[in-house]
């Protein structure tokens, strides 16, 4: 089933259709390194390897649903949902670099999340990151998304199976954080190979 990809905004920011105005943004987020990172973007991200990806994202495709995050007219992230079955998917994301600190993609997540509860009638949206990922914690955490799960060989990153961290919202859980931001980084898995 192929997703329509509707405006979705709130005061200051807006969820569209990606455009090949993004091209040159797209390819300096994929080679930033934190992107590079946390994120399974090939390695060596070329120019035309994001007109191609825009190519793909900028229309309705099958089972999954893409946003550029846009700010004043500039391209500042990029947000999906992926439709996994039996009225649930997952949800992913990453954030340009200049616009990192600003709690956007947090305001991005509240509206994908509302559109999977509400537009695609999900009951369950969940999400996943690399162990040790803080930073996209953070994101989700402010919509709700309980503490994470540390999942041994959950995630193929790269060719390898590295630990992930897993976390799951419904629809009728409340999505403001249950706990303040200094209790839930306390209280996160355990990376390996790093002391506490």
């Amino acid at each position: 089933m192929a997703f329509e990809i509707p405006v979705l905004r709130d005061d200051t920011l807006l969820l569209r259709p990606h455009t090949m105005a993004d091209l040159d943004a797209v390819h300096a987020r994929c080679v930033d390194p934190l992107s590079v990172r946390w994120t399974t973007v090939p390695l060596d991200y070329t120019p035309e390897m994001a007109r191609e990806y825009l190519e793909i994202i900028s229309v309705p495709q099958d089972n999954t649903v893409s946003w550029a995050l846009d700010v004043d007219g500039s391209y500042a992230g990029t947000i999906d949902l992926r439709f996994q079955g039996a009225a649930s998917g997952s949800l992913g994301f990453v954030v340009s670099p200049e616009f990192r600190g600003r709690a956007l993609m947090s305001r991005a997540v509240r509206l994908a999340v509302n559109h999977a509860f509400g537009v695609l009638d999900w009951s369950v949206v969940t999400w996943t990151a690399n162990a040790g990922n803080v930073a996209s914690y953070k994101a989700v955490w402010r919509c709700g998304f309980p503490q994470p799960i540390a999942v041994p060989y959950l995630l193929n990153h790269r060719g390898e199976m590295v630990e992930g961290w897993i976390s799951s919202l419904a629809s009728g859980d409340p999505q403001e954080p249950a706990l303040s931001w200094a209790d839930a980084a306390r209280r996160l898995p355990a990376v390996p190979g790093t002391t506490e």
